[in-house]
């Protein structure tokens, strides 16, 4: 009986692995938010903090006194921020840290949504926790922590659910899922190209392929017959083109008509430039196969050459799942199917115009991890492994493997941050102790040091060192028509340059105030003396 019982307690802590696995990756997100992510925070991911407590302020849901980036943002992370303001006004890292816990439990609630409507079953579980681990240096900077890309997955990870629930649907429930999935899309559309290309495009090529497949191992006589025959194909390519229309709509209406309303630089600046200097596809495709945990540096025998290694190890197994589900592809449910041609086509598509396009940044090929993750499930559910409990133990490796690319992630990440400044809190902590509220930085210091000081510091982004040119880049409107009253100027001789290099220092009548071996700060007396300072580095010039 004692046996029995043992048993029955060890099966069910075995069956509870994948959540305890899954609730681990949250709060080890949260743990990240909390503490180290305390000071690791980066202009760029800073700016929409600040956006959020302006439209707070403001009581908006679009602002005219902002200066977006190349997107609007419509439904972005402002939202989940801006409730962590209202709960923590004058703690901006909790405000974040707050926003971020609900977006990542909305992430997860999302996943497993699909993961239902997918068919991925215990896999699918795995999946999820997978998806919340920061395996990745970019995974987590900009998914994890920063969130940014987050949404985006969010989105078209909704409309994929959507999608495959509506086929097997009566035609009510699935025009209404389909609707469902048109707004969600459409929003989606409205904060800029990247869905339309990374998921709509691949989306409606996988299902074209699909149903060519099946209407060529059709056996009807007739195009009427064959395509009754192909009754879920046919209604996965119409959902397809529907959603990828609706997408389109609203890039339509952010690119046509809100772009004259508000000041954001649309994607209409990128051009076929195929350079010879330029990232060839081979490049760009060994990109994504290293953001599943490889980084440079580590030595092969220490604790992160061994996760680099590892990480190596998951990027080939994610091709390996390409390769060895295409070969069995018509064994597989059209569920699985698709999402083994969705991923092939998605690098394919995205391989293509970031080789093509001249704009191109490694983090692109985060909105295709989803998906990436999704087929290493599917091939975990399919593969004809005849041993008992193999398929658990296969999960469950990968899960490990998986956990140890995250913890030399993070490990890393707190050593040698990715954007983030060390030392960077400390300054801008000195500044508000010592009165200081307004002055002038370059970006990457800028709206970082507004954040870290939960807003008590509001900081004029400028062009360079050599002049008060404000540039229209995330920051506020009046920072073009006003000046600050007693401005301090910082400068972080690591990212910028040698303090005494900078013509506003050089040619300018101020005090050096602070300086802790790599940020300098100087003292102007008011914001005339720092335009004098301007005006002579230029006649310098």
């Amino acid at each position: 009986m004692k046996q029995q019982t043992k048993g029955g307690v060890l099966h069910k802590l075995w069956q509870s692995l994948p959540w305890l696995w899954m609730a681990a990756a949250y709060l080890t997100d949260l743990w990240y938010q909390l503490v180290p992510g305390r000071w690791i925070v980066d202009s760029d991911l800073a700016s929409e903090m600040i956006l959020a407590d302006l439209l707070n302020r403001e009581g908006s849901v679009i602002s005219h006194n902002w200066f977006y980036s190349t997107e609007l943002k419509v439904v972005n992370l402002q939202w989940f921020y801006r409730l962590g303001l209202l709960l923590f006004p004058d703690d901006w890292h909790l405000a974040r840290a707050f926003g971020m816990a609900i977006a990542l439990a909305l992430y997860a609630a999302a996943m497993l949504f699909f993961v239902k409507c997918a068919g991925l079953g215990r896999p699918g579980l795995w999946m999820v926790g997978t998806l919340l681990w920061p395996f990745g240096q970019h995974y987590l900077v900009y998914a994890i922590y920063g969130g940014y890309y987050l949404v985006y997955t969010f989105f078209y990870m909704l409309v994929l659910a959507l999608v495959l629930r509506s086929l097997t649907a009566d035609k009510k429930h699935c025009a209404l899922q389909w609707l469902l999935a048109c707004l969600i899309t459409a929003v989606a559309g409205m904060n800029g190209v990247k869905q339309l290309m990374v998921f709509h495009a691949p989306l409606c090529l996988a299902a074209a392929v699909l149903l060519v497949m099946a209407l060529h191992g059709s056996d009807k006589p007739d195009w009427k017959a064959a395509l009754q025959s192909c009754r879920k194909e046919v209604r996965l390519l119409a959902a397809s083109v529907v959603t990828a229309v609706a997408s389109a709509a609203g890039y339509f209406v952010s690119n046509a008509v809100l772009s004259r309303l508000y000041d954001f630089k649309s994607y209409n600046f990128i051009t076929w430039d195929r350079d010879e200097n330029w990232f060839t596809l081979d490049r760009i495709l060994m990109d994504f196969f290293h953001e599943f945990g490889y980084q440079n540096g580590s030595g092969v025998f220490h604790f992160g050459g061994i996760a680099a290694g590892i990480g190596l190890l998951l990027g080939c197994w994610m091709f390996f799942c390409i390769v060895r589900l295409l070969l069995r592809l018509d064994k597989l449910q059209l569920n699985d199917k698709l999402l083994v041609l969705l991923l092939v086509c998605m690098l394919a598509v995205c391989g293509m115009c970031y080789a093509y396009f001249h704009e191109y940044y490694l983090y692109f090929w985060l909105m295709n991890m989803p998906v990436a993750i999704a087929v290493m499930a599917v091939e975990i559910k399919t593969e004809d492994l005849h041993l008992p409990g193999a398929r658990g133990l296969l999960a469950a490796a990968l899960a490990a493997c998986f956990t140890v690319c995250a913890v030399n992630t993070v490990r890393q990440e707190q050593e040698h941050p990715y954007l983030a400044h060390k030392g960077l809190k400390n300054a801008a902590d000195w500044l508000v102790e010592n009165g200081y509220t307004e002055g002038y930085s370059t970006f990457w210091n800028g709206n970082a040091m507004i954040e870290l000081t939960s807003g008590k510091l509001d900081v004029w982004t400028i062009a360079n060192l050599n002049s008060l040119v404000v540039p229209d880049w995330l920051q506020p409107k009046e920072h073009l028509t006003t000046d600050p009253v007693h401005p301090f100027l910082l400068i972080d001789t690591e990212t910028d340059y040698a303090a005494d290099d900078a013509q506003l220092v050089k040619y300018g009548s101020c005090t050096e105030v602070y300086n802790d071996g790599r940020y300098v700060i100087y003292d102007f007396a008011d914001a005339a003396a720092a335009h004098e300072a301007a005006q002579a580095a230029e006649a310098k010039q």
